[in-house]
């Protein structure tokens, strides 16, 4: 706020607020119980961050009572500066320029009531402007920002004294009355002004300006609304005239459009002959101008005000739209309640869409997940659920092929195939159909998921993304060209629409809705699509429901009530799968879109990391126990497996990236009880999928044990992948024990801790293990343990020795190994560079800030303004566990102070969202403090190991395996994190040399360059890798490095997050930084976290970027071998086995670079079989069917993902049969033996 000393200046008289500052200028509040609340502000006076409230509701704003809301700003004009321009002339020579800028941010915008002094007053209506959402923040579709422009005579403002009012009000009105008592339907006062009506303030400012125009001015409109008069289809049209200040407001129009003339009276205008300024707008119907539908030529058209000079325009006539509304609750597991309450209240809304469809029989009601459906059925009698069934069957409602709302790069393959078995259950058990898949809440989408989509046999997906930290300023693209035909990174291709938010009828036309606030809404809406390049005359409109929100809580009259006056727009209520029917016959016509929407809101994996470090080993083991399980029951040998079990857990695994934390309160209450049961709910889920992938990996070992030939206690090794594998296993065994190979050599092993009693944990390197395959590896040694108090002897030969590490004196300054020279950095004692012998290639940027595997703490802010002052209830408590609490039934455990953390007291910086406009934060990056620990020379290579700590990580090490037979480099680090609110990340830095890199990381299908293939709006600041990323320079053709992270799936490239919010992928250098922790989400995330954390990585010279090669490095990190020990209280008998000592469970060979992955088929007897070719060329893949000598009768089937047979694939004479696969594509084979 200012006030200028002259007239003549050309900064203004005052401004209250800045434009482009946002409403963080403002903290006024509205005073309730006024007929028109009313607040009094005096420039000069007055502080708008103290009085001026940033939201101005409107009357379609129920909160705000219905009614207009009005500001009084008093303001003095002074006297001319002497010996200005200005002394001595005609103080009614100029002007002056009132500036409103504001934010149609909620709902229908308000028109509104502008008055000088009592006296001059005028009606004025904000041309809301959305041309991208690089000025746009909020959920709705219609947002956008508006420039109010008030010419003011100079007369009107001498020196002295005034009274500026501003006052919303309905379209065309002066006073702040509402809307017609009949639609002032009940308010919903959980949600405020969320779905309310109003603006948001930007700035109001008095500039001088020149003499304001002297003669009014018309603009004719063509609107989307038509309406049937006495018989006549009628388009209705608006004419706008802008009045002329100070003159008198013409009374009459004479208008042609086309043949059709008319006569309007302006003065029936409310008040017409008191406003002085503004503008009159009135609405009338025109006969249908293109009756024959063509609405791409223009009309002609003309206005003539009180009979003067005819002012000829063009007119388009709009389109005849249709309007799908969805209606449809958000299924948030967890987040506004307790996940058990929140499943309830969705069985009960599957009633209320009943009761509601009872009521209209054109109801239909969308369900946002299939769990929803399964709860139902198992907490419902027959009879409840068969009338849920057949809604279902009918089509009157509609579910979701997913179980619930994932974040999709943080799913893997598997997860996004399992994704669907609930829904894939309802339709073979229940006859319903499943037409669609959405997500829902999430704003970016991976670019598998059309290959995904495509192999579970569904052609239609809708994308209802939030774009609340979760866009930039290209994110409205995409859904201008909704629908559209998304082309995965396969070449296939689904029809798709991506929705710019859910709960959209109450985002547009406020809640409750009314007739002229939706006819305000949808103009605005329909506009957005009236264009040449857009085919589509059906639109969808997606949600009448906020978050697990009672659906009976909701006005489902309005489509009728709206219907009943205006025949376009029309309203039909609809499924989503009813949308994508109807513009399903244009999709030979519609737009080709290709590309991956990046990581927005998977940067939640690192307000978690501990549980999202045990939901990736899970998706690493339950396809192994898939494997294992589903091979031995085929073996003849009366075992079945546990296909409920695993069910089971793959629904829980997918809890690990369903999109919910904790409670949507977690950060303004932390230390709340709900915060820390619901994350515990999420956790347990993940932990029992681990748990259960861990019990039937060790029931199949175990089976597998007893079949096998053994000479004795062995350790049993297995390979649950197609591909052979030599590798380490770790296992704990007795101090004397030695493990042999299969020609009773002992086996080298690195002893990697020594435990009480001389319990040691080995790494061990293992011999091939053949693909889906075993091998035994006898033990022996002086006293090999079997139990309590038993020991046996065994072969003779020496354990691995315990070797310590070598701590040097000082730190080194080089080490050679095998294949590479490694220089050290004297000050942090870690490697500077990394020179790889046998290409003579240096891997590290010596000029990087930040040391190979060096532990980054980022605080926002200097400590003070993170964390409080130390003084107040927190003070002197020792953190919680925030991020490894108990699990369900220790929930009690997180209450009381001790489990406080930290406070935090930061303001709102650019690490919240791009918008509302906030500062950017002040991050301050300071490396952990270590030192050298030492070398150990290995059975393979060299170890090294570095101790230190870091802000809020009291403990960490960091250790290096530099092997002497392989270039793969191995990267582990632990660590102990405290519990702190201030906002923090923590980063693990791999500063690769590249000048001019180009990067690649991996989607479930295919790779991604996201300066290449990221769509418009897409997250360029932070990405999520499924098993591997390359940075290459120059291209994909130039040297680099392979890298993988098997516990943590987030990375940035070049930076550490800094909250801008890019609109393209441009990364200054090489730098890998591991984004393992953050609590920068001011919502449903965890607020804090800590516990143990072990994060391991990988890495590699490359000489090119090659995809399948880089996909396999990173396998090998994520999918290891399996061991089990094999002891005498396992078998009594030891010697020859059904199974020699290694084996095989299948003989299916298959191509370099083809992936495949078997599990128990759940349709029926067989064996599913996935193929997923690594390459990018498509491939043709013959193989043979493993049971054909066994049983004649074998087939082969093409299935889709959920096993729904396709075609049969004939068997050639020798027993084989073909597939093709798509580069990068997947096809699901179903193996039967009759």
């Amino acid at each position: 706020m200012r006030q200028a000393a002259a007239l003549s200046s050309s900064h203004p008289l005052w401004s209250v607020g800045a434009p482009g500052l946002g409403p963080e200028q403002f903290g006024g509040s509205w005073p309730t119980g006024e007929a028109t609340p009313r607040i009094a502000f005096e420039v000069g006076a007055d502080d708008p961050a103290e009085v001026w409230p940033a939201f101005h509701p409107g009357p379609w704003d129920a909160q705000g009572g219905w009614r207009g809301h009005r500001l009084e700003i008093d303001f003095a004009v002074p006297e001319p500066a002497p010996g200005s321009p200005a002394d001595g002339a005609d103080p009614t020579a100029g002007g002056w320029l009132l500036q409103l800028f504001l934010f149609a941010s909620h709902g229908p915008c308000p028109d509104l009531a502008i008055e000088l002094d009592g006296r001059h007053r005028g009606g004025f209506r904000p041309r809301i402007v959305r041309e991208s959402r690089a000025e746009v923040w909020g959920q709705s579709p219609i947002n956008g920002h508006a420039l109010v422009e008030v010419p003011l005579p100079a007369a009107w403002l001498p020196p002295g004294r005034h009274r500026l009012s501003v006052t919303t009000t309905l379209p065309g009105a002066l006073d702040g009355d509402g809307p017609p008592a009949e639609e002032r339907r009940r308010h919903r006062e959980q949600y405020g002004n969320w779905f309310g009506s109003g603006f948001t303030w930007d700035c109001l400012r008095l500039l001088p300006a020149g003499p304001p125009p002297e003669a009014p001015t018309a603009h004719l409109r063509a609107t989307p609304f038509y309406r049937t008069l006495d018989g006549v289809s009628c388009e209705l049209f608006d004419l706008t005239v802008e009045l002329a200040p100070g003159r008198p407001a013409p009374r009459r129009a004479l208008v042609r459009v086309g043949d059709h003339r008319a006569e309007l009276d302006l003065s029936t205008v409310p008040l017409a002959a008191s406003r002085e300024l503004g503008q009159l707008t009135i609405r009338f119907p025109v006969p249908e101008p293109a009756p024959d539908g063509d609405r791409s030529t223009p009309v002609a058209a003309e206005v003539r005000l009180d009979g003067g000079p005819a002012t000829a325009a063009e007119v388009f006539p709009a389109r005849k739209w249709t309007l799908h509304l969805v209606p449809h609750v958000h299924l948030d597991i967890g987040f506004t309640d307790y996940q058990a309450k929140v499943i309830e209240l969705h069985n009960r809304n599957l009633d209320r869409a009943l009761a509601a469809g009872a009521r209209d029989p054109e109801f239909a009601y969308s369900v946002d997940g299939a769990m929803v459906v399964a709860e139902y059925l198992a907490s419902r009698d027959a009879g409840r659920a068969e009338r849920v069934l057949a809604a279902l069957r009918e089509g009157r409602m509609a579910v979701n092929a997913f179980h619930s709302l994932f974040l999709s790069g943080l799913a893997s393959l598997e997860e996004s195939y399992r994704a669907a078995t609930v829904a894939a259950r309802l339709r073979a058990e229940h006859g319903v159909p499943v037409r669609h898949a959405n997500l829902t809440d999430v704003p970016s989408y991976s670019a598998a998921l059309p290959g995904v989509l495509a192999e579970l046999g569904l052609d239609g997906f809708v994308g209802i993304m939030n774009h609340a930290r979760g866009g930039n300023a290209d994110s409205d693209l995409p859904h201008l060209d909704s629908p559209f035909l998304w082309e995965g990174v396969d070449g296939t291709r689904v029809l798709t629409h991506f929705a710019d938010s859910y709960s959209q009828l109450r985002f547009m036309a406020a809640d409750p809705q009314t007739l002229d606030g939706g006819a305000q809404a949808f103009d605005r809406y329909v506009a957005r699509y009236e264009r040449d390049d857009y085919l589509p005359t059906d639109l969808a409109l997606i949600g009448t429901h906020a978050d697990n929100e009672d659906l009976a809580d909701g006005d489902h009259g309005f489509v009728a009530r709206w219907n009943a006056v205006y025949d376009w727009p029309r309203l039909v209520v609809s499924t989503l799968p009813d949308y994508l029917d109807a513009v399903r016959p244009l999709a030979d016509r519609l737009p080709v879109h290709r590309g991956d929407g990046g990581s927005y809101w998977e940067d939640g994996a690192g307000t978690a990391a501990t549980l999202t470090a045990e939901h990736r080993l899970t998706q690493a083991l339950l396809p192994a126990a898939e494997a294992l399980t589903a091979l031995l029951a085929r073996g003849g040998f009366g075992l079945s497996p546990r296909t409920w079990t695993l069910d089971g857990a793959w629904d829980d695994a997918l809890y690990g990236c369903e999109h919910t934390f904790t409670w949507s309160h977690a950060n303004a209450h932390p230390e709340a009880h709900q915060v820390h049961d619901q994350l515990d709910w999420k956790r347990s889920r993940v932990h029992r999928a681990h748990r259960t992938a861990l019990d039937e990996i060790r029931r199949a070992l175990s089976q597998l044990g007893d079949l096998v030939t053994t000479p004795g206690p062995a350790l049993l090794v297995a390979n649950p992948g197609s591909t052979p594998v030599s590798g380490d296993v770790v296992v704990e065994l007795p101090a004397d024990t030695v493990v042999f190979d299969g020609a009773d050599r002992p086996l080298p092993a690195e002893v990697l801790t020594v435990h009480t009693g001389g319990l040691r944990r080995l790494r061990i390197p293992v011999p091939e293990v053949p693909a889906f395959g075993w091998r035994v590896l006898p033990l022996g040694g002086g006293e090999a343990e079997v139990g309590p108090g038993g020991a046996e002897s065994s072969r003779e030969a020496e354990p691995a020795a315990a070797r310590p590490f070598t701590e040097p004196p000082a730190p080194p300054e080089r080490l050679e190994t095998p294949r590479w020279s490694v220089e050290f950095d004297q000050e942090s004692g870690l490697v500077r560079q990394l020179v790889h012998r046998e290409s003579g290639r240096a891997l590290l940027d010596p000029a990087a800030p930040w040391r190979l595997g060096q532990l980054l703490h980022v605080a926002d802010g200097p400590e003070e303004l993170t964390r409080g002052d130390g003084s107040g209830p927190f003070a002197g408590h020792h953190p919680h566990d925030g991020d490894a609490g108990a699990h369900d039934g220790d929930a009690d455990a997180h209450e009381g102070e001790a489990y406080a953390p930290i406070p935090t007291a930061a303001g709102r910086t650019t690490l919240h969202d791009r918008l509302p406009p906030a500062p950017p934060p002040a991050l301050s990056v300071t490396p952990a403090t270590t030192r050298a620990v030492g070398v150990r020379r290995t059975h393979d290579g060299h170890r090294l190991r570095w101790a230190g700590s870091a802000p809020h990580i009291p403990t960490m090490d960091v250790e290096l395996l530099l092997r002497d037979e392989d270039d793969r480099v191995e990267v582990t680090v632990t660590l102990e994190k405290e519990a702190v609110l201030s906002k923090e990340s923590v980063y693990v830095a791999f500063p690769f040399a590249a000048e001019r890199p180009t990067v690649h990381y991996d989607r479930q299908q295919g790779w991604i360059d996201p300066a290449v293939d990221h769509t418009p709006g897409a997250c360029h600041e932070w990405l999520t890798t499924q098993y591997g990323v390359t940075v290459t320079e120059g291209g994909p053709e130039g040297a680099g490095v392979v890298w993988s992270s098997a516990d943590a799936p987030l990375f940035t490239v070049g930076d550490i997050v800094r909250g801008t919010w890019p609109t393209r992928f441009a990364p200054a250098n090489g730098t890998v930084l591991s984004w393992v922790m953050n609590n920068y989400w001011p919502t449903n995330t965890p607020p804090s976290q800590a516990g143990s954390l072990t994060l391991r990585y990988a890495f590699a010279p490359v000489a090119r970027f090659a995809p399948a090669t880089a996909g396999a490095f990173g396998r090998r990190l994520r999918h290891g071998l399996l061991a089990s020990e094999v002891t005498r209280l396992d078998r009594h008998e030891h010697g020859a086995g059904p199974l020699p000592a290694t084996g095989t469970l299948l003989d299916l060979p298959t191509p370099p670079h083809v992936q495949a992955s078997v599990a128990a088929a759940r349709t029926g007897e067989g064996l599913l079989v996935r193929l997923q070719n690594l390459t990018e060329d498509e491939q043709e893949v013959t193989l043979p069917h493993p049971d054909l000598t066994t049983a004649p009768g074998a087939r082969a089937l093409r299935c889709t993902a959920d096993e729904r047979p396709v075609a049969e694939l004939p068997l050639a004479p020798d027993g084989t049969f073909g597939v093709t696969l798509r580069g990068y594509g997947v096809v699901s084979v179903l193996l039967v033996t009759g």
